[in-house]
């Protein structure tokens, strides 16, 4: 960038009134955003690209200053239980469904395979279910890579699994928490890694490209880390999901100043290509978790806290994302969250 570095409320920033994907001119879609959830300091706006639609965060903060609304982020060490461990009903529906997803054996007994077998015809519990192993279905087939891991959440669940697994992770607090359970974590962040080439059988990276500087680089990072046979499955928020028309600037997945993209599903798959991937398929769909609590407050209070991630839904949260997931199957693209799943087309 070369435009003029500015103080916005204590955090230098850029303008960015150029689409970053297309380089067409923007138009301000929300203005005077402040933040929501973690009270980073300074006043955003999205703009919306006029000839890709594409939204992004203006102004931009430069690249030694996005780690800084992340001081008191939840990925730094909330206690989180296996979601496959214990007797009650939907963990029993959990483990029933992954087993019937390629973990097989994971069902405790006959009443647990039935469950998951019964919740093919439920869609949006299948798919809930399918969420807690990010749409990686079994069985456990060589090295995983987490890009953007967090606490390690996810890594302690497919690690149980029997993946072998690695994370990478920006944020030192986040990378020492997993750490502390064993887990092998590079703390970098993707543009700077020392991946190895052609290494990994799959590579996930959820809810984390919408908060990176340059997406077609981090994808192509990925890339070059990917099997020629591997996937790598990549989640982020959905602008042109019925929630995000619902609820406009007070759309908890606009989460500013954290995200920096918000995606279209034409313009992530745009990316893919330039990256060099080639894009097996993209869907959406209704699983957001707390999306629609969150909004809900930030549309009354102007805020939401999100200290515990193990926090329930409210019945209306629930009550939307089963609607949504139904919604889907019509207009496919109205889902919260695009899943896009890709292959390295240079090696493939």
């Amino acid at each position: 960038m070369n435009a003029a570095v500015v103080d916005n409320g204590g955090v230098h920033v850029v303008e960015a009134a150029v689409c970053p994907l297309c380089g067409a001119s923007g138009r301000v879609r929300y203005g005077q955003l402040r933040d929501r959830s973690w009270g980073a300091p300074g006043t955003w706006s999205f703009r919306e690209c006029v000839a890709c639609s594409h939204l992004w965060l203006d102004p931009c903060p430069i690249a030694e200053e996005i780690g800084r609304p992340y001081a008191s982020y939840y990925t730094h060490g909330v206690e989180r239980r296996s979601p496959l461990k214990g007797n009650g009903f939907w963990t029993r529906c959990r483990r029933g469904v992954l087993d019937s997803y390629g973990y097989r054996g994971l069902a405790h007994d006959s009443t647990e395979r039935f469950l998951g077998q019964a919740m093919r015809f439920v869609p949006p519990v299948w798919e809930e279910c399918e969420e807690t192993v990010h749409s990686v279905p079994g069985p456990p087939r060589g090295l995983l890579l987490d890009i953007g891991c967090g606490d390690g959440y996810f890594l302690r669940i497919m690690r149980d699994l029997g993946w072998t697994v690695q994370g990478l992770e920006p944020d030192p607090k986040a990378a020492a928490f997993a750490r502390a359970y064993g887990l092998d974590i590079i703390q970098s962040p993707i543009e700077r890694a020392s991946l190895p080439s052609n290494a990994f059988d799959v590579i996930t990276t959820s809810h984390v490209i919408e908060h990176v500087l340059e997406p077609v680089t981090f994808l192509s990072v990925a890339r070059r880390a990917l099997r020629p046979d591997g996937l790598l499955y990549v989640f982020t928020p959905n602008a042109e999901s019925w929630g995000h028309a619902m609820f406009g600037p007070s759309w908890y997945p606009l989460e500013p100043p954290r995200h920096l993209h918000i995606f279209r599903p034409r313009n992530l798959v745009a990316c893919a290509e330039r990256a060099g991937l080639q894009v097996v398929d993209v869907r959406t769909t209704g699983r957001l978790h707390l999306f629609f609590d969150a909004s809900v407050s930030i549309h009354k209070t102007g805020q939401y806290r999100f200290d515990d991630p193990t926090i329930h839904a409210s019945v209306f949260d629930r009550l939307f994302r089963v609607t949504e997931n139904l919604l889907v199957h019509v207009h496919p693209y109205a889902g919260e969250e695009i899943v896009m799943r890709c292959t390295n087309a240079a090696r493939g």
